[in-house]
């Protein structure tokens, strides 16, 4: 996972989005670490401006100097909002599925690590279709950083998906 590769700023992310925007003559990409995201999300505004971006930079730096980045990882996951309401692992678990995280097969807790990049409109509930396809590139993700072998990728690929509201995806 690229975010153990990296510290709580990725030089080579911001140059990217960078470049991507100034192509684009808009924002259309963002080159914040998850743990950049964190500490935007938690403890500052959505403000766009070089002042939130830098005190976004400090306290990132500031929090990796102090936590692990297991526990940073788990303090992100625990505050992120997954759509429909859910914030955290554990209520988008059981919002979508009606389970436990620890309850999760692999294809279900694919959807989950795909909605942070954008939950209201990848919300499976509303969106099973968009959702899919994002967890279908979470997966293909997975297989690509051998976080999971190709017989998983297929298995997982293949799994019919029950949500809460009855919906097989």
């Amino acid at each position: 996972m690229l975010f153990y590769n990296h510290g709580a700023i990725a030089v080579e992310g911001i140059l990217r989005a960078a470049l991507a925007n100034i192509n684009a003559g808009e924002v259309v990409q963002g080159g914040s670490t998850l743990t950049q995201q964190f500490v935007k999300n938690v403890f500052l505004s959505h403000e766009q401006s070089m002042e939130r971006k830098i005190e976004e930079a400090v306290l990132s730096l500031m929090l990796e100097d102090n936590y692990s980045k297991d526990e940073i990882l788990e303090l992100y996951l625990n505050t992120t909002y997954f759509g429909a309401g859910s914030t955290g692992i554990k209520q988008a678990s059981r919002t979508y599925f009606g389970k436990a995280p620890s309850a999760l097969t692999l294809a279900e807790a694919a959807v989950i690590a795909s909605l942070p990049y954008a939950p209201t409109s990848l919300n499976p509930l509303e969106n099973p279709d968009g959702c899919k396809k994002r967890q279908l590139l979470v997966l293909d993700a997975m297989h690509k950083y051998g976080m999971i072998n190709q017989g998983q990728l297929a298995e997982a690929k293949a799994e019919k998906i029950r949500l809460t509201n009855g919906t097989v995806m």
